[in-house]
């Protein structure tokens, strides 16, 4: 398999230029691209590029602004709308087309968002993995929303990466080291409001519902609580398990979500 190469790339908002890294891995059966969630990165996706499961896609995944190696203005709070807007423009200057857009958590979001104002022309399948459609969904972004920046920043967001570090899950022990390292605090803070506004109202899993292209929903075992699960399971779409697994899939248990998505793609 070809290695991924790590690439920059320029995107103006707002008068502002934000330089946003990414990986790319040529393939010629179609292009996956990966949205990370909150607290999450690029890296998230990495496994996929070393898995024969996929071997023969594109894939590419990038850091959101706030995360990783891409820019973050202190004076200038971005939104989860603006993360949309990202990702738009993004797949329109790599002129990305018949994409299997694939989001994970807050990435859900995102991925919905930007239906909502592209449409799903550049778009052949969708991936959910456990991304925000119901306020149960909002198991981080609705404890940081209680608290103001300044005590969050001081307090909370270290007494989270403990929690995080203590759970006893692989998964939540990575992504607790990258909000440590690679995580800017005020992003952290501010994409949490619009998660938790838009996954109140239970209109995003309706509009999940209601695409019209090929939609895969990825859940972790532990997750089987779902309430909305019984809904997913009745309608024309495919709704997956992945054993062995809790909220990050790509780190529990990396194999089977890449499998499930193989066997999905197989039939789109």
């Amino acid at each position: 398999m070809p290695s991924p190469q790590i690439k920059l790339i320029d995107i103006e908002l707002r008068n502002r230029t934000y330089q946003l890294e990414y990986f790319r891995r040529p393939g010629h059966k179609g292009t996956i691209l990966f949205v990370h969630g909150l607290g999450g990165a690029k890296e998230n996706f990495w496994e996929a590029t070393k898995t024969h499961l996929l071997a023969d896609y594109e894939l590419i995944g990038f850091d959101n602004p706030g995360t990783g190696n891409s820019t973050y203005y202190a004076d200038e709070p971005l939104r989860v709308d603006d993360l949309a807007f990202f990702l738009d423009a993004f797949i329109k200057q790599l002129d990305l087309k018949d994409i299997i857009l694939t989001g994970a958590s807050m990435g859900g979001l995102i991925t919905l968002l930007y239906f909502q104002s592209a449409g799903v022309d550049h778009v052949k399948a969708y991936v959910n993995i456990e991304g925000n459609l119901m306020p149960e969904d909002c198991m981080f972004s609705s404890k940081v929303v209680q608290h103001s920046y300044e005590h969050f920043a001081s307090t909370v967001f270290d007494e989270t990466i403990k929690n995080m570090k203590k759970y006893g899950n692989a998964g939540y022990y990575i992504i607790a080291n990258n909000l440590e390292l690679n995580t800017n605090v005020q992003s952290y803070y501010h994409y949490s409001f619009q998660t938790v506004s838009y996954s109140s109202t239970g209109k995003l899993l309706q509009q999940f519902l209601a695409l019209e292209i090929p939609r895969l929903f990825l859940f972790g075992e532990k997750n089987q609580h779902l309430s909305y699960l019984p809904q997913l399971k009745g309608e024309n779409l495919s709704c997956h398990m992945v054993a062995d697994s809790d909220h990050f899939i790509f780190y529990d248990n990396p194999k089977g979500m890449y499998q499930s998505m193989a066997n999905f793609l197989d039939e789109v």
